[in-house]
């Protein structure tokens, strides 16, 4: 048997055998390269900003998921290592688990400006579990199709017990990015959550501030938006969303411009009583309704402007279990300034870019662009929010023409 062969089948008995845990391998890219069919097309299981996700097939036909990462960003390999880092620690029923890695640079010889040259290309690969179901995203409906209501507070519940994990084992993890792309589904519709890759451990203190440079629209909390500002509420503020996504169908939630909590609530929980008296057999009703219910006051809750009236994952969890009494009040004061919050600079501005890129090059200013997406006056403020005596803001306050704004 060849060295090559060798080494494969050395890879493929780790990872065959590789257990819960089991602590993650060292993978060669030709192996991976191997069980993806040299990273077909044919295999993608998904892809986003960060990289592609490929079916890797063992050759007893285990199936396992490799993500093969993108580097376009400087500090890229802090994101790789970090999100090593974390998943080597969890052990967790409701949190993906990494199989292996791979990082590995090798010299091609490559064309440069007609010129043959060796160049280093480094690849970097996560190798995880594989889950059948595929992502939560997928599976967001409103309540006349789609998952049943059984199903998706199952779904609800192994999100929460996941973010519970996160934030109490050790030093708390902030995800950063928990949206429903981001939560795979097994067979049995459990729910893992995944990609580490942007997520902070957070001192004692539990407060960070900095740039807002990553997150998703719809999924970030006020206060991260309007100042950088990271705790563990700002999960909580995207489980909010994803929870009333997953009894609603979208991510729309009252404004005190168009209707109250009690109505919102009541709508919902009448759509989902219209569609479960349909069921053959169905005799729960009154109970499954009762829990509609409590998810949609807990989902408001969650999305509360004012971080500090957020609940925790523990709290969530006994709420949902009906072991804590909710702070309906919590949900008044939710649409009394939703429409406060909800009307921010996204609803009035298109920004672009969200990040800045200062040249090294001295007197070479960067470029912001605002468009205002209303028929009236739009009043803006830009704040260096570090290094302030390094950076000019030009003009300092108010700006009026169709020009840029240099910064």
């Amino acid at each position: 048997m060849d060295s090559d062969s060798s080494r494969r089948d050395n890879q493929e008995s780790k990872s065959q055998s590789h257990g819960e845990s089991s602590k993650p391998d060292i993978m060669q890219l030709q192996y991976l390269k191997e069980i993806t069919d040299d990273f077909s097309d044919e295999r993608i299981l998904g892809q986003g900003g960060f990289g592609v996700v490929y079916k890797g097939v063992l050759q007893n036909g285990e199936m396992v998921a490799v993500k093969k990462l993108l580097q376009p960003m400087p500090n890229f390999l802090k994101q790789f290592k970090n999100e090593i880092d974390l998943l080597v620690r969890f052990r967790h029923p409701n949190i993906v688990r990494l199989i292996g890695y791979c990082y590995e640079t090798q010299n091609v010889h490559m064309d440069y400006n007609g010129k043959y040259i060796f160049a280093e290309v480094t690849q970097s690969l996560l190798c995880l579990e594989f889950l059948p179901k595929g992502s939560l995203d997928a599976y967001i409906s409103d309540e006349s199709c789609g998952l049943d209501w059984r199903t998706r507070y199952t779904i609800i519940e192994g999100i929460c017990n996941g973010l519970q994990y996160l934030h109490e084992q050790g030093e708390p993890i902030i995800h950063m990015d928990l949206k429903p792309a981001n939560i795979l589904l097994t067979d049995n519709m459990v729910p893992k959550v995944t990609d580490f890759g942007l997520s902070r451990l957070l001192d004692q203190q539990q407060t960070m501030c900095t740039l807002i440079t990553t997150g998703t629209r719809g999924y970030m909390p006020p206060e991260y938006i309007q100042g950088g500002t990271i705790t563990p509420m700002s999960d909580i503020f995207s489980l909010g969303v994803i929870i009333l996504e997953l009894v609603t169908g979208h991510r729309d939630y009252p404004d005190v411009t168009r209707t109250s909590s009690e109505d919102f609530i009541d709508l919902t929980v009448k759509k989902w009583s219209d569609v479960l008296e349909k069921a053959p057999g169905y005799t729960s009703l009154e109970i499954d309704c009762q829990q509609i219910k409590n998810c949609i006051q807990i989902g408001l809750i969650c999305v509360n402007p004012e971080r500090t009236k957020r609940p925790t994952a523990a709290k969530v969890i006994k709420m949902l279990q009906g072991l804590e009494s909710m702070d309906c009040q919590g949900v008044n004061e939710v649409t009394s300034s939703t429409s406060q919050s909800r009307s921010g600079p996204r609803e009035l501005l298109d920004i672009y870019p969200l990040e800045l890129c200062l040249s090294s090059e001295p007197d070479k200013p960067s470029h912001v662009k605002l468009t205002n997406k209303t028929d009236g006056f739009v009043a803006f403020h830009f704040k260096a929010t570090r290094a302030i005596n390094k950076y000019c803001i030009e003009p300092a306050s108010g700006f009026c023409g169709h020009g840029p704004l240099l910064i």
